[in-house]
């Protein structure tokens, strides 16, 4: 069984035990529970239901695990013959959290 919910502005495929990384959520301290609401699609073996925007009564929960760092961007700037040199870096925050459950709701 899979889903593909909605976080904000991003999309996910998401299945029971996987750990996604999100966006920073603000206040998420390891081991609360988040619900997401927003289920685009549930699928379940030969059984896909695909939601006009949602799938009504679906919804998918999860733990959060702990926040992380990504890769260090770096950004350089130049301009020749100007003397000019700037180097600047970049670290996104995230979330991680790890799928529990997916409910796929009341059948129409």
């Amino acid at each position: 069984m899979y889903a593909i919910i909605r976080d904000r502005t991003q999309q996910h495929k998401v299945t029971p035990g996987q750990s996604i990384e999100l966006d920073l959520i603000d206040g998420a301290e390891p081991g609360k529970k988040i619900e997401f609401a927003e289920v685009l699609l549930v699928a379940d073996g030969e059984d896909v239901r695909i939601g006009r925007p949602l799938v009504a009564g679906a919804k998918v929960t999860g733990e959060v695990e702990r926040e992380s760092k990504g890769e260090k961007l770096e950004v350089l700037k130049y301009r020749r013959r100007e003397m000019y040199k700037r180097r600047i870096g970049h670290r996104q925050h995230y979330t991680v959290v790890k799928i529990t459950q997916v409910e796929p709701g009341a059948k129409a």
